[in-house]
């Protein structure tokens, strides 16, 4: 993956695929290599973006501290450099709240958000709990046992592992707590119903953290959908990969239709019809949800 200069710091980025932006968020710690086999599946007619954020994975660091606003421009300034005037964001854990944010407060440049085990603001003991103790481990400069469980934890094999893990230990161990500070302290959970793009929700089926997290999400925002995926927990982008792309192209297609009927409705001085994603069921208060 090559470098590109954005918002003052060069970033490991890899750009595939033609069609229907994407663009991937990982995560503190873990960098874009998480996302493999979903970019490799929706990349075939797709036009998808990976990419570390600074001081993880490959890209460089800076001494700017940082925060859920700060990723949330540098991908915008990203997408300025490569020319994508639009684009789908997809996050993964705490790599959603950069996607809220930026939904927020880019509404021009972002067409919808696909979160993976989502959140809007971390709020239990346990999910606390498991922040800090990587924060703990951070201050002890304990590097190598912060990339052992989380690169581990995201690999479906041995092989994956030891390149997710060659991957993590790159980084810039201070980014990596710059980043998992801001997710602590970071909220938007009072503001999703300014969301006014439509955002996919995707929760594993046995992730009971994360299923508190997805209801705040579903109560909060306006245009949602959401899937849980059976007999996975929180890991979505190893152990549930086929499946989730499957779900984000559909889902995409869908908004693209949406979009492309209710342009062509105004063109002709109509008020447009609603367009349902046909994979979900509409239930409480027209809240689309689906098992798969």
């Amino acid at each position: 993956m090559p470098l590109i200069h954005a918002n003052g710091v060069e970033l490991h980025y890899h750009l595939q695929g033609k069609g229907t932006s994407v663009i991937f968020v990982h995560p503190p710690c873990i960098a874009s290599r998480v996302f493999t086999y979903v970019r490799n599946d929706l990349s075939q007619d797709h036009r998808t973006l990976l990419f570390d954020f600074r001081g993880h994975g490959r890209s460089a660091s800076s001494a700017t501290p940082i925060t859920i606003p700060l990723l949330a421009e540098d991908i915008r300034q990203l997408m300025d450099v490569l020319d994508i005037p639009s684009a789908y964001l997809c996050g993964y854990s705490l790599g959603s709240m950069v996607v809220l944010h930026a939904l927020l407060t880019y509404p021009q440049r972002f067409r919808g958000g696909i979160l993976l085990g989502g959140l809007a603001e971390v709020n239990t003991v346990k999910t606390r709990a498991k922040i800090n103790a990587f924060l703990a481990a951070g201050t002890l400069r304990a590097q190598r046992f912060m990339s052992f469980p989380i690169a581990w934890a995201n690999a479906d094999n041995y092989q994956t592992y030891k390149r997710l893990r060659s991957e993590t230990r790159s980084g810039d161990r201070a980014k990596w707590m710059e980043y998992m500070r801001s997710g602590l302290h970071y909220s938007v959970k009072d503001r999703l119903e300014d969301i006014r793009q439509p955002v996919l929700l995707i929760c594993g089926e046995r992730d009971r953290e994360y299923k508190a997290y997805m209801r705040e999400l579903q109560q909060g925002l306006p245009n949602d959908s959401s899937a849980f995926m059976p007999g996975v927990r929180h890991i979505l982008p190893a152990f549930g990969a086929g499946p989730v792309s499957e779900l984000i192209r559909g889902w995409v297609d869908a908004q693209e239709e949406r979009s492309s009927d209710a342009e062509e409705t105004l063109r002709e001085g109509h008020e447009p019809d609603r367009l349902d994603f046909p994979y979900w069921e509409q239930q409480d208060g027209d809240q689309p949800h689906t098992h798969l």
